[in-house]
């Protein structure tokens, strides 16, 4: 759909207060969804198996999409779609997306449930709180890992220069500039330097500051921008979109659809991310992420985000050619089994789902550089592992997964981790021997279970 269209009607739509549109064009239209099209979770259930579920889901998502539009924050103004046009936007989508340069020149695809395909593997320091002195060095080990597709999200820069950055400052536009540069510098020192880098520098229109063809972002690395919970967009997000759009950048959009918020649980919640999918491409999504997050827990590895993100991948990519991709939040930090325990988890029922992939990050990081770039090696081995599976074959582990880290799935109660730096020899940017013991146990564990590494 134009965008220009859609900037239209985000000044032109039928005017509404925010609260209102929560609960009288999202909450009620779920409730009312769920029992029309009988979209409902058994409580146990992690991985979904029932196709006509599925089906039924995404018809409840499509039709949510109809009855509530998308609520423009700023202008307080409905921005609603036909059935044609969203028919029509569903019936063009490509379902593949080229991207970065060179040697590193690469496509990532919609997947089928249970597609034998890998999943495209996005991973990097996924917007954790990144210190300056340790950015390029942190980007460039997870570059250096090759099995990663494209470097995801390379770090918040909070402070510069010893000062916190406050948001729409000139030291705001300096950071977004120095992001882009050093993102480029971190995969020029992998040997990787046409590796397409999803990003996005800081959450404002300054952020448009890390563009630059010789030495930040390019036209081959799609922007990150994201719907807020729930259907909602903000003029940040448009006026970033605007720009990237006649720039000719790929648009990357996220939405994090809340259990136990306007959804209610896991399967009203599986409509709404099914409605937020459709959404993303009605604003020219080419990359749809779901980030299956819990209001309680904060994460996205509990047993409601489980089912949820098994679901509502089901449903998108059963039906359509949504190039879809799940997060991977977590309560267990870098450097803990845990971690791993909980994306491997995810990971299983999302990409038999016919999700790619994103992530892994913490979902309450303890400090600078709570990521680790050896983990993301894992979480790729992982990713390609699961694309041998069935959906049932998947179960099974999942469960087995679940039982590891459900009484320590809090943030209070799981392992705290540690940075980067105390997981890293960061002169020769490789792991310590304790960190690479970890993940040589725990990869071991994960094949005992039953996941199908090639090793």
């Amino acid at each position: 759909m134009n965008f220009k269209e859609i900037a239209k009607r985000a000044e032109t739509g039928p005017l509404m207060e925010g609260n209102d549109f929560l609960m009288q064009r999202v909450a009620a239209n779920v409730l009312a969804l769920k029992k029309e099209y009988d979209v409902k979770w058994d409580g146990k259930t992690l991985v979904n198996l029932d196709d006509s579920l599925a089906d039924r889901c995404w018809e409840a998502g499509k039709e949510l999409v109809l009855r509530s539009g998308l609520f423009s924050m700023n202008s307080r103004r409905v921005i609603q779609f036909t059935k044609d046009e969203i028919e029509d936007t569903l019936n063009n989508l490509p379902g593949n997306l080229n991207m970065g340069e060179g040697k590193e020149f690469t496509t990532v695809y919609h997947r089928d449930v249970e597609d034998p395909r890998p999943p495209f593997v996005m991973s990097g320091p996924f917007n954790a709180d990144t210190h300056e002195d340790m950015f390029i060095k942190l980007n460039e080990a997870f570059a250096q890992e090759r099995i990663i597709d494209s470097l995801f999200l390379p770090g918040y820069l909070k402070e510069l220069d010893g000062l916190m950055i406050r948001p729409n400052s000139g030291l705001s536009s300096r950071a977004a500039v120095l992001y882009g540069e050093w993102a480029r510098e971190a995969v020029r020192r992998a040997g990787r330097p046409g590796m397409a880098i999803i990003g996005h520098s800081v959450m404002a229109l300054n952020e448009i500051a890390c563009t630059n063809e010789a030495f930040g972002l390019r036209k081959t690395d799609p922007r990150a921008m994201v719907l807020l919970s729930e259907l909602q967009v903000d003029d940040v997000t448009m006026g970033r979109m605007g720009y990237y759009l006649a720039y000719g950048a790929p648009i990357y959009m996220a939405h994090t659809p809340l259990v136990g918020g306007y959804g209610g649980g896991p399967d009203g919640t599986a409509i709404i991310a099914v409605a937020s999918f459709i959404a993303s491409i009605m604003l020219n999504s080419e990359i749809c992420h779901i980030g299956p997050q819990h209001i309680k827990y904060k994460t996205q590895t509990n047993n409601h985000s489980l089912f949820l993100g098994s679901l509502a991948n089901q449903a998108a990519n059963r039906n359509s050619k949504i190039i879809t991709t799940t997060s991977h939040t977590t309560a267990g930090r870098a450097g803990s089994d845990q971690y791993a325990y909980e994306f491997a988890a995810l990971e299983l029922a999302a990409v038999t789902g016919g999700s790619n992939i994103s992530g892994p990050r913490p979902a309450e990081p303890l400090g600078f550089n709570n990521v680790s770039p050896l983990m993301g090696r894992l979480f790729a081995e992982v990713g390609h592992a699961a694309a041998k599976l069935s959906r049932e074959q998947a179960a099974g582990i999942v469960e087995k997964l679940f039982e590891k880290y459900k009484d320590t799935m809090t943030l209070e109660t799981a392992p705290k981790g540690l940075p980067f730096e105390q997981l890293y020899d960061t002169g020769k940017l490789v792991p310590t021997t304790e960190h690479k013991a970890c993940y040589d146990r725990v990869k071991e564990e994960l094949a005992h279970l039953g996941v199908p590494f090639a090793y």
